[in-house]
């Protein structure tokens, strides 16, 4: 009997010291409460996925549409790029003159920076144009269109803007060494100013919404005019009433900024021109309309998306059983081809039939 009660109580005694054995180790590995930043960090990380989350639905509804046929945006998009193209051409010819009155009137290398970038507004204008106006022209020797100009306009811009403000950094050190800093402001060269940044402000917001590649080529372009501008009347401002060097400071800061937006703007778009692979949201798309095409698709087999330029092309491999005729797979694939073509991001896609997954690439 007292052997049985000693056993019971050292059972209990092992039984209370395992328990809280446990509850330590439990309490031990309990991960620390993250600190503020990382909660800041784990919030923004959680909006971001939220709002490309939704995004990817919106975009899988537009795709419905856009499938059946109810949506048409190839040359409503390419007519209005135009349109605005030549708007800004335009304009960029009034504020030339615009400009060369004001940078006269002052003597300011920072309004004389905005000549520069006016002045290469119209070659951007220009080649865009040209560009634009070549891919929409048919011609047998390009069997597939030459809708990569668009590309190749985007990266000769960023070059040429580039390289004209190096060139306006150069002179305004020169304008330094030499003291010849002297700029004086009138009334006239802020009027000109503020009423060329609030045109392009709204022409420039009007070309981020639209989002193709030449409407942000021209956005960006209107953006750094706009800054040119504004940091322009600024320094100018204070070289005349207070330092006059800072107006040839101020004007080396503008154009190296713009300068070095232009240059990463280039290195941006060469990956693309070489094949870089397209976006998981894009692989996404494009699976779920091949997906959901036809019930006799039983495996995607291998789908590959690089990029030929602004667009991209798309390999797709699907299985279907092999016992199917001829004609049912080249009726189940040939629409499934065209679907794709609709996309807005795809140059041209192509769709290989296979009765087995080898992973055939």
């Amino acid at each position: 009997m007292a052997t049985g009660a000693r056993q019971r109580r050292q059972s209990k005694r092992k039984d209370s010291v395992t328990k809280e054995v446990v509850e330590h180790q439990t309490e031990t590995i309990e991960p620390p409460r993250p600190g503020f930043f990382e909660r800041r960090r784990i919030s923004s990380e959680k909006k971001k996925y939220e709002e490309g989350l939704e995004e990817l639905l919106e975009n899988y509804e537009k795709d419905k549409e856009l499938v059946k046929g109810e949506v048409e945006l190839e040359e409503e998009e390419r007519d209005t790029d135009k349109f605005i193209n030549n708007f800004i051409f335009y304009l960029t010819i009034v504020l030339i003159f615009a400009n060369s009155i004001a940078s006269y009137l002052s003597g300011s290398l920072s309004i004389l920076s905005t000549l520069v970038d006016s002045s290469m507004d119209l070659s951007t204008s220009t080649i865009m144009g040209i560009c634009l106006h070549q891919a929409q022209q048919v011609d047998p020797r390009y069997p597939r269109g030459k809708e990569r100009l668009e590309m190749i306009g985007v990266i000769l811009n960023s070059v040429i803007m580039g390289i004209a403000n190096v060139v306006m950094i150069v002179q305004s050190l020169q304008a330094i060494l030499n003291d010849t800093v002297d700029p004086h402001m009138t009334w006239h060269t802020m009027l000109i100013l503020v009423t060329g940044c609030s045109i392009k402000f709204v022409i420039m917001v009007i070309c981020y919404r639209r989002g193709n590649d030449s409407s942000k080529c021209l956005a960006m372009d209107l953006r750094n005019d706009i800054l040119t501008g504004t940091v322009a009347l600024i320094c100018a401002y204070l070289g005349d009433a207070y330092w006059k060097y800072s107006d040839a400071l101020g004007a080396i800061s503008v154009c190296a900024y713009i300068a070095i937006s232009w240059f990463r703007n280039t290195l941006e778009h060469i990956p693309f021109m070489v094949g870089v692979a397209a976006e998981k949201e894009h692989l996404s798309r494009i699976l779920k309309i091949a997906i959901e095409h036809d019930e006799r698709i039983q495996k995607i087999d291998h789908i590959m998306i690089y990029h030929i330029g602004a667009k991209a092309l798309v390999e797709l491999h699907i299985v279907m059983d092999e016992k199917l005729p001829l004609k049912v797979t080249h009726d189940i694939s040939h629409p499934l081809e065209e679907k794709l073509n609709r996309l807005e991001f795809v140059q041209r896609s192509f769709v290989h039939c296979d009765y087995i997954c080898d992973g055939d690439h």
